[in-house]
């Protein structure tokens, strides 16, 4: 190994002293270290070079793959990796028992096929396109190469965001008295479609804290407030269904049932979230107060009945709230009447009848949620569904009016609620590379390689590896002839 190192530093000496003279010549020392940053990714470059080179060899060697596979001839692969683009020769092979064609060089190393991005690099991209365009995510991971949006976006769209949810073991069960379940979407416009496309967000929590922070003063001021347990679902889920099976899923590996007293569901009434009652036993919808809010704001025209309405709901008196509803109705149907015996325009009437009809329709098909806040006030916390829709979608997708495909809507709201439940996105990477099981010849194969590899290329018997002193007396001499303007 250390005769490899030493020849392609050799190679690439003129880079350091380059660096070297410049800031003998009164340049800055960041000329100097640019110049150690190229030397090194130039030298990792043609390291993976020649360490793919000497593995293919050791494969191409192998009595028991001659046997097995036949060298048909050589394949150059480009490859992105942290250090930059480099590029490297193997053996293209054919099984001689199925007559498949594989480079078996690539499956040692865990280079899936047709990869051309390393996969720490796939994760710093993806890891950045979830914070930000697909455009600017290509730029700067690797020196002097700029991957395309395009590139990014397909790494993204290619892998499946899902969080694996491993089952808990009966001790190790979260033992929780409440569990909160927020329900919400988000309106993201859609390429080549009129409206727009919901994505769904749902999470799952047993309370909240308050975060704090020691100020100089004795007291203590608060920040802000966390969601204790938290789990977060996002996606498209067309499927209802689907979506409610991995709520429940995810509750019945992650909590102790024995525990629980009371599931609340909150959100804003649509059928799609009250069917969450029938998956999950003993559980109460909750109408969240933002979208109850928002609709007492529909009478925002007329103050009086606006006070009246909100008095009635804070009594929580089903038939005043009907009672002033239908008085609003009853006004506006007046005033359309009076308008059009007068021959004026009666359509911003028209929609606004419409708009208290739906209001009161509401009311009354939300009426056990609105309830459920008077039944269970010592228990809810209040719903936050709003600022977590922001925070995991809008944010990143529908902020600045950005317009995406319904592949890209699903993927990046899966991807976004991977990474908020704390997902790692190398591993993930990994995990899905490695997901299909190789060939039982390859991996002894593989086991061999390996400890030919570890003896031949790690091995440094016989290799002369400079002490510390002599190295520092080489570059001792080599900035002397330098300063004297011997070296050129």
């Amino acid at each position: 190994m250390y005769s490899i190192i030493q020849k392609i530093c050799e190679k690439h000496n003129k880079i350091l002293k380059e660096g070297l003279e410049k800031v003998l010549k009164g340049a800055d020392i960041s000329s100097l270290t640019s110049a150690i940053a190229d030397f090194t990714n130039e030298m990792g470059k043609d390291l993976l070079a020649e360490i793919v080179k000497q593995i293919d060899e050791l494969v191409f060697e192998d009595s028991k793959r001659q046997k097995e596979y036949e060298s048909v001839r050589f394949g150059e692969r480009k490859y992105i990796t942290q250090n930059g683009k480099t590029k490297f020769e193997r053996r293209y092979y054919e099984d001689k028992e199925t007559g498949e064609h594989i480079y078996l060089t690539d499956k040692i190393l865990g280079i899936d096929k047709g990869e051309r991005i390393d996969k720490k690099v796939k994760s710093e991209i993806i890891s950045r396109a979830n914070d930000q365009s697909y455009k600017k995510s290509g730029k700067g991971v690797v020196p002097n190469v700029e991957i395309s949006g395009t590139t990014v976006m397909r790494n993204v769209r290619k892998n499946d965001w899902k969080m694996e949810i491993e089952e808990k073991k009966e001790e190790d069960k979260i033992k929780a008295k409440t569990i909160y379940i927020q329900v919400d979407e988000d309106h993201i416009k859609q390429r080549k479609k009129k409206g727009c496309t919901i994505s769904k967000i749902v999470t799952i929590y047993t309370g909240k804290r308050q975060l704090t922070r020691a100020e100089k003063e004795e007291k203590v001021v608060q920040i802000r407030r966390e969601l204790v347990n938290k789990f977060t679902f996002s996606g498209l889920y067309k499927d209802n269904q689907e979506l409610w099976e991995d709520v429940v899923y995810y509750i019945d590996c992650t909590y102790n049932k024995e525990t629980i007293e009371n599931i609340f569901i909150m959100g804003d009434g649509a059928n799609y979230i009250k069917e969450g009652l029938n998956w999950i036993p003993n559980s109460v919808f909750v109408l969240d107060l933002f979208h109850l809010e928002k609709y007492i704001n529909h009478l925002n025209y007329d103050e009086e009945l606006k006070k009246k309405l909100q008095l009635a709901i804070e009594q929580y008196d089903p038939i005043s709230t009907e009672n002033i509803m239908n008085e609003a109705i009853e006004r506006i149907k007046k005033e359309i009447t009076e308008d059009k015996q007068l021959g004026r325009d009666t359509k911003r009437l028209e929609n606004r009848l419409k708009k208290i009809e739906d209001t009161k329709t509401y009311f009354i098909n939300q009426w056990s949620g609105i309830e459920a806040h008077d039944k269970y006030k010592d228990k809810l916390t209040g719903c936050c569904q709003e600022g977590q829709v922001h925070h995991t979608l809008s944010e990143r997708m529908s902020t600045d009016a950005k317009v995406w495909s319904e592949e890209g809507i699903d993927e990046m709201s899966q991807l976004r609620a991977f990474t908020q439940n704390g997902g790692d996105v190398y591993a993930k990477i990994i995990d899905i590379s490695t997901a299909e099981k190789r060939e039982k010849k390859i991996e002894e194969l593989e086991k061999r390689i390996k400890r030919k590899a570890k003896r031949k290329i790690l091995g440094t018997t016989g290799v002369k590896i400079p002490s510390l002193t002599e190295a520092r007396g080489e570059l001792y001499y080599e900035l002397k002839k330098m300063w004297y303007g011997i070296a050129i």
